[in-house]
């Protein structure tokens, strides 16, 4: 998968979405410190509220007089907190869009690495199979050949042994392949504990790869994106105009968007370029 060449120069889109982002930041620090003031004082107000009415006792009907006092500087603390909170919600919900755009970068090479990765690891794993099915193929040969040898010896040791009076002694050759046989035997049945284990990390890798492709895809949009407001930006102001003009003959058209028409062989070779960024299934 290609590095996108655009991603490595400065992007002067993304440095005025910073600018915006940090010039929102820096009015909405002191407003948060403000509101944590504000949260304090109605809190210290609400409570001696409940103190100053609770002077009179439980029985009684009537608000003592110094609570009634004190009641609007409680609505002034508590309006002051609610005017400060809708600020820095107001602040909060424009900074959120600006924080996304300035993370994409950084999930997008996230989102590339990650696809890129489990690719690579089912490619390692599948020579990886491989690799132990060839091993197989070999022990069962080998597991062949022995069980042929074997074979011919016990029937030689057989017809010795029919042949003979003394105490019998196993030849040390058939002692031997039956040995390896054993050993053989073992050694296939840990390669295919191996086989068994590495095909069971491919069968997760499917859909691990679909999510991550997916979230690749997003996160690829997202960048598009940002290299197209790049790209737009030396010539925002003739599609201002445009937008603009057009207004003045179409009372419905709205400024903020401009329709382009894109030629049907540019949006090919981009959809090309796109499936060529995939990393091979």
């Amino acid at each position: 998968m290609k590095l996108n060449p655009s991603s490595k120069k400065s992007n002067r889109y993304l440095d005025k979405i910073k600018a915006e982002h940090d010039a929102l930041n820096q009015e909405l620090t002191p407003l948060k410190a403000e509101l944590a003031e504000a949260e304090a004082e109605h809190a210290a107000a609400r409570e001696k509220q409940t103190r100053l009415r609770d002077a009179a006792g439980s029985m009684s009907m009537n608000t003592p007089s110094a609570a009634k006092a004190h009641w609007p500087i409680l609505c002034e603390a508590n309006q002051r907190m609610e005017r400060l909170k809708s600020k820095v919600s107001n602040l909060e919900s424009q900074l959120r869009p600006l924080q996304q755009v300035l993370a994409t970068p950084e999930r997008f090479a996230l989102a590339r690495k990650q696809l890129d990765d489990l690719m690579a690891q089912r490619k390692a794993l599948t020579a990886e199979v491989q690799t132990v099915d060839g091993q197989l193929t070999k022990i069962a040969k080998r597991l062949a050949d022995l069980e042929a040898r074997i074979a011919v010896e016990t029937k030689s040791a057989s017809r010795a042994l029919l042949d003979t009076e003394a105490e019998f002694v196993a030849p040390e050759t058939l002692t031997k392949l039956e040995m390896e046989l054993r050993i053989t035997r073992a050694s296939q049945v840990e390669l295919e504990r191996q086989r068994d284990a590495i095909q069971g990390q491919l069968a997760g890798l499917p859909d691990a790869a679909r999510k991550a492709r997916d979230h690749f895809i997003h996160c690829r949009a997202a960048m598009a994106e940002i290299e197209l407001h790049e790209q737009l930006m030396p010539v925002m102001n003739a599609l201002a105009r445009a937008s603009a003009a057009r207004r003045q003959i179409n009372y419905h058209h709205d400024e903020s968007r401009f329709p382009v028409e894109i030629p049907r062989d540019l949006i090919e070779a981009a959809s090309d370029a796109l499936a060529a960024e995939m990393p091979a299934a």
